[in-house]
């Protein structure tokens, strides 16, 4: 009797620590990319397809805005060689992240589910010569694990997750 009670003591504690475990795990998100065109002049702007993806086994939340800087989306644009292109006047920083107010302000992505948006991004801000670019977009959420509601919501702590590269062409005017 005591076995059986050791045994089933020990099944629930094993239990308990794994689902504690899967809670703490960096949740399964993909940040994709997709440019309307491969070839721009140095005066476009390259409109960009930006989806967040659950490509895990468990819900999550993100916040329902996805914007360029304060809310947690944020690029970086290099040549071929890989050496990053300054932003005019240097990387401004983001805007402060305003607070979620309510349960409205997350989506829930459900194993499988996306979610996503369409940014621009003005290439002439830039001093880009004819020749091959990318882009990379990061998204990072600016919201701390209280501001959840208690749902499992993609954090601050969860670190950067990275897009795909696009590449891309600038051509002659």
């Amino acid at each position: 009797m005591r076995r059986l009670f050791g045994l089933v003591l020990f099944a629930v504690l094993t239990g308990s620590i794994s689902l504690f475990a899967q809670q703490e795990e960096r949740p399964a998100l993909a940040v994709s990319c997709l440019a309307d065109r491969s070839s721009y002049t140095a005066g476009d702007s390259v409109k960009l397809t930006i989806t967040l993806e659950n490509r895990g086994s468990s819900d999550f939340y993100v916040y329902r805005t996805i914007e360029w800087g304060w809310a947690g989306v944020r690029f970086r644009l290099t040549d071929a060689a890989g050496n990053i292109v300054p932003e005019p006047g240097g990387n401004r920083p983001p805007l402060p992240t305003p607070p979620i107010y309510d349960k409205s302000d997350l989506v829930g992505l459900a194993p499988g589910y996306f979610f996503g948006t369409h940014l621009r991004i003005d290439l002439a801000r830039y001093k880009l010569h004819p020749g091959v670019y990318y882009i990379q977009v990061a998204y990072q959420s600016d919201h701390p694990h209280e501001e959840g509601f208690g749902l499992p919501i993609v954090t601050m702590a969860d670190g950067a997750f990275l897009s795909n590269k696009v590449q891309f062409e600038v051509r002659p005017r």
